[in-house]
């Protein structure tokens, strides 16, 4: 049996965090591949600054150099509003002897319950919660099986949003992400 993480999103843009949160779920839980999902459009967030051609390009540069970090779009093929449980029974039905690992941040385990079918996609995948700085774990969890693969590293600082005020104010994203990555913000002039 394959296992398989994965971590979706807006990835508006994929930065460091991102790889290195991945990265550390694949060698703590032995993973085979950690698969990077960018949604069309998450159902509890606002619109993308930038056209989801522009994030999987960016995806397809950051993951290069990592041959256990793969992509897959469909979300974004799929168009409308990306629900977790939707692509969990798609991915589910085609590969029948994978095991899914859904990868996500305390952030998500407190929004968890407005998530749709919430209950129903607890029996789709195994769940890994990362720890985000300034982001306490609920009081009360929806249920326990959330917080059953709980990591506390690594901590980083970093946000999407944090890199488009930056690359707005031309100020320097370097280690933010990678040199191809904040090339291709330039040269296409994304974020400004």
């Amino acid at each position: 049996m394959r296992n398989v993480g994965l971590l979706g999103g807006s990835f508006d843009p994929v930065h460091a965090g991102h790889l290195a949160l991945a990265q550390t779920a694949l060698t703590t839980f032995a993973l085979d591949e950690v698969r990077f999902m960018p949604c069309s459009q998450q159902a509890l967030k606002a619109q993308h600054p930038i056209p989801a051609k522009d994030r999987c390009a960016l995806l397809r540069l950051a993951l290069a150099s990592n041959a256990h970090f793969t992509l897959d779009c469909r979300e974004i093929f799929r168009g409308g509003t990306t629900y977790t449980l939707h692509t969990l029974t798609e991915l589910r039905r085609e590969e029948p002897q994978t095991r899914f690992w859904f990868i996500m941040g305390m952030d998500s385990v407190r929004s968890f319950p407005k998530w749709y079918q919430p209950e129903a996609l607890l029996d789709c995948c195994e769940f890994i919660v990362f720890d985000r700085p300034g982001v306490e774990p609920p009081e009360t969890c929806f249920s326990p099986r959330l917080l059953a693969h709980h990591l506390t590293g690594p901590l980083v600082d970093l946000s999407s949003t944090t890199i488009r005020e930056a690359v707005a104010k031309h100020q320097p994203i370097r280690y933010a992400m990678g040199d191809l990555e904040a090339r291709y913000l330039r040269d296409h002039h994304l974020y400004l």
